[in-house]
């Protein structure tokens, strides 16, 4: 017969190795926690307490100075009769519209020429790559010399033709155009490699059994690369709606403040914010409201973007 000294010392031992495995998950964990705690505090400083703050701002009458003073719902209601807000909504809405698909439409069409190999596609792959890694400030200011009424080089070209000038920046179709092109250039480069990605992941043997039953280039692409494209496809329009969305620094740096009338040709909702919050007499309780009309837009045409999800993009795992 065993002595309870024995005992206990036997089941010492056995708990012993699982003791250890505790506690070298719990130094595991704390290791995690230590590593992660800059990223976490910066979201719940800058995000989760940043976007209450916000939220809370926009019930209340803040000026440039003082402290916030409630004031219910009055910011909401003076929403509704806001006909400048009307006006970067409108605005915001053109420049997704136009901006998005050409964005999508360059971007396939440059991934599609990627996967040839012809003489100089080093070159073009390392252009298509370029507007990424250039400043987005010095491309808006370049596009704004090349768009300049007087001495622009567009304009130069214009009257090469024997045609008259175009004032650019003086009409709302010419901004609408100089704005579209710039978002454009600086948009398309990323969506051209994640659509480059996803084209090299569709299987070489889907495009030899369909050319052996006679599909063209064409017939190949709307046929195969197109559906099977789906995610990747999903993922740029998603994150490039966002961004136009969210335009501010081509029309702040495009159109300078002083040309008022060019300015609310190229207003958005995040430049309208812009003005209400630091320029003039900074009404920072009626701008928080403002951005979360810009938040509640993007918020909503996202879950629009999911829902068409499901009917129109198909996953490896649904067959």
């Amino acid at each position: 017969m065993s002595s309870p000294g024995a005992l206990r010392e036997t089941g010492t031992s056995l708990r012993s190795p699982r003791v250890r495995r505790r506690n070298r998950g719990r130094r595991d964990a704390f290791t995690g926690l230590v590593f992660l705690a800059p990223l976490l505090i910066g979201l719940l400083v800058f995000r989760f307490y940043g976007f209450g703050y916000n939220v809370w701002l926009s019930f209340t009458k803040a000026g440039a100075f003082g402290p916030p003073q409630f004031n219910g719902l009055d910011n909401y209601r003076e929403l509704f009769s806001d006909s400048q807000l009307g006006v970067a909504l409108m605005n915001t809405f053109k420049f997704a519209v136009i901006a998005v698909p050409a964005v999508v439409i360059v971007s396939l069409l440059c991934a599609s020429l990627m996967q040839y190999r012809f003489r100089g596609a080093s070159v073009f792959r390392a252009i298509i790559f370029l507007p990424a890694v250039c400043l987005p400030t010095a491309i808006i200011f370049v596009f704004g010399w090349l768009f300049q009424t007087r001495y622009g080089l567009v304009n130069a070209m214009i009257r090469s033709v024997g045609a008259s000038p175009v004032s650019w920046l003086g009409s709302s179709t010419g901004v609408t155009v100089v704005v579209t092109v710039i978002v454009l250039y600086l948009s398309f480069s990323v969506p051209t490699i994640i659509l480059y990605a996803g084209m090299q992941d569709i299987p070489a043997e889907v495009y030899e059994a369909a050319t052996l039953d006679g599909a063209g280039r064409v017939r190949r692409f709307f046929s195969i690369t197109l559906p099977l494209l789906g995610p990747s496809l999903f993922f740029v329009i998603l994150t490039t709606t966002i961004s136009v969305l969210k335009l501010f620094d081509v029309v702040y740096l495009l159109l300078p403040p002083e040309q008022s009338t060019s300015v609310n040709y190229g207003m958005t909702v995040l430049y309208y914010y812009y003005q209400l919050a630091f320029i003039g007499i900074g009404q920072r309780g009626y701008a928080a409201a403002v951005s979360l009309v810009l938040f509640v837009l993007i918020l909503v045409i996202s879950l629009i973007l999911f829902r068409l999800q499901r009917r129109f993009v198909h996953y490896g795992e649904d067959g």
